[in-house]
């Protein structure tokens, strides 16, 4: 089947991938080290997550901070669109279509486009955007993200930062 075909496919079923996995991230800065007792470390704040949805592709990456009760999404797009304010570099035809934060942890746990939080205006967001391919069209490997988001009305900048999450269970 050729990859338009699937693509069609796949848009008539609604089809979204999603990673295998949430994966929790220490936040920067957090005490914990790895490797200890658990006695006295400071337990992960953020959690992780990816999506992949096809036909335009887009990949939204998720930071769901539950200390500040905050979901940051990052969302790729391939073709790329060009987009003030945001600087993040990103595989070869790819580019971040925007950048999201709601006021509500919870909003990085459902379906893209369902926030129910209250959205804050992203002034700009800078970074990388990286992974590798996997075996098939559907899934990429190793993603790696390392992004800084200001906001109106945010007393600090957000932090994405994560490395090795995946969309498919096919990845080395």
């Amino acid at each position: 089947m050729h990859r338009a075909a699937s693509l069609s496919l796949a848009l008539s079923f609604g089809l979204a991938l999603a990673a295998c996995g949430n994966v929790v991230v220490p936040a920067p800065g957090s005490g914990d080290t790895g490797g200890g007792d658990g006695q006295g470390e400071t337990p992960p704040t953020a959690e992780y997550s990816v999506q992949y949805y096809p036909g335009p592709d887009h990949l939204l990456v998720r930071k769901a901070d539950r200390e500040l009760d905050r979901c940051v999404q990052l969302n790729a797009i391939t073709p790329p669109l060009v987009q003030t304010g945001l600087d993040i570099e990103a595989p070869e035809g790819w580019g971040a279509a925007y950048v999201l934060i709601t006021d509500r942890a919870a909003d990085c746990e459902g379906p893209a486009g369902t926030s129910k939080g209250r959205k804050v205006s992203v002034t700009g967001a800078t970074g990388t955007l990286s992974w590798e391919a996997g075996p098939s069209d559907y899934v990429l490997c190793n993603i790696s993200v390392d992004v800084t988001a200001t906001a109106r009305g945010e007393p600090e900048a957000h932090h994405l930062f994560a490395t090795g999450l995946s969309i498919g269970g096919d990845c080395p």
